[in-house]
């Protein structure tokens, strides 16, 4: 299975998360008109990192890492552990925020990622996960 990495720079995991991981906003009221709950249900959930892609992701499949640990984490699952190698500084630095997204999560065959406004896209790793 392989997953794609990306790096990005965050404030703290609540930023991250409410980038990389789909989120409701609070419901409305009960006082409030039709038209406005059904705007409401139109717009959720936000998920800020799918549409800069422009794709369906199912976010079972996605993590969002910001221990200390990022690159012996990332190192765990790869086939070839040595190619975190290349990414590490960046895995180290100030707020830096590991996404990974499984191939499970991916709708389509024929998808390319690409870097997005919060997120530098490092490629796709062969994976020991099944």
């Amino acid at each position: 299975m392989k997953i794609h990495v990306f790096i990005g720079k965050f404030l703290n995991r609540e930023l991250a998360l409410k980038y990389t991981e789909p989120f409701w906003e609070p419901e409305p009221n009960e006082n409030v008109s039709d038209e406005e709950y059904n705007a409401w249900e139109d717009r959720n959930p936000i998920f800020e990192m799918a549409n800069d892609l422009n794709c369906f992701l199912d976010s079972d499949f996605i993590e969002t890492i910001t221990d200390s640990n990022k690159a012996e984490y990332l190192r765990s699952m790869l086939e070839v552990p040595s190619k975190v190698n290349v990414i590490e500084s960046e895995l180290n630095a100030e707020n830096s925020v590991l996404v990974l997204i499984f191939e499970k999560a991916i709708n389509s065959e024929n998808f390319s990622f690409r870097d997005t406004p919060k997120l530098k896209y490092k490629g796709a790793f062969e994976s020991i996960l099944k």
